[in-house]
């Protein structure tokens, strides 16, 4: 049945009134592309510190930082691979050194190796899951110490809705990470509520961003994708980013 009806894209979250992350710390890995870059700026927007996490991008990170900056927001670039423990105890370091202490991680740093299952690289499916899914657990448990200073500490993993359903091929390393952030998810969740920390998965549909813009180059599977949503479009950054907002705030308590 056609349905005439679509939604209209998100808009920025009103902040007339007292902003909602005021003189709060936010790490946010993968914190300067896509979802994590806009998870950033809307934080900012709503008082809190960003630490803005990258890998290797110095260009793209400034970009990022400047827009924040611009809008009156405060935040600072660190660069780490999320995947290499000795690097992510360095960031741990500075921000301890920096605030004492690490209200919001919001755990996004991933990237995506597509290639068929039957020869898939090993190398590259290690480096995809050390970073996306391993890089996840490094992340948190070096967070750990920060977060108990904080009075509401939360956790935000990104994952995928391909952590239960692989809605596309060449995907198999992704889903499989995916898969298991929900499941990091669920025991850190259990281990860590006894300090106060709550922990939260976002699992994305079809996102519009740098990443998957990338892979999915033919715009006739982003209208498929589309046409099959009630609100007939994709998902763009600034949606998933409300989402994880919510789960960093006092209203999902």
């Amino acid at each position: 049945m056609f349905c005439p009806y679509t939604t209209h894209p998100p808009s920025n979250i009103s902040h007339e009134t007292t902003p909602m992350f005021q003189n709060k710390i936010t790490l946010i890995t993968g914190g300067t592309s896509g979802i994590g870059a806009e998870v950033a700026r809307q934080m900012a927007q709503q008082g809190s510190f960003v630490y803005l996490n990258y890998a290797n991008n110095q260009t793209r990170a400034q970009e990022v930082l400047d827009q924040i900056q611009a809008a009156g927001g405060q935040a600072e670039l660190l660069q780490a691979d999320v995947s290499q423990i000795d690097q992510v105890v360095n960031m741990f370091t500075l921000i301890k050194q920096q605030h004492g202490k690490l209200d919001y991680l919001v755990n996004n740093a991933a990237i995506d190796l597509p290639q068929p299952f039957e020869s898939y690289r090993i190398e590259d499916w290690n480096r995809l899951l050390a970073v996306n899914l391993t890089g996840k657990f490094i992340c948190l448990q070096q967070a750990i110490p920060l977060l108990k200073k904080a009075d509401h500490p939360r956790v935000v993993n990104l994952a995928s809705r391909m952590a239960e359903k692989p809605y596309t091929t060449k995907i198999s390393a992704y889903a499989c990470a995916a898969a298991g952030i929900v499941m990091l998810t669920k025991v850190a969740a259990k281990e860590l509520a006894c300090f106060g920390i709550k922990v939260n998965t976002v699992s994305p549909g079809l996102t519009r961003t740098p990443m998957t813009e990338a892979i999915l180059t033919d715009e006739t599977i982003w209208q498929k994708a589309a046409h099959k949503n009630p609100s007939q479009r994709v998902g763009l950054p600034l949606d998933i980013a409300h989402a994880i907002m919510f789960l960093l705030s006092p209203e999902a308590d």
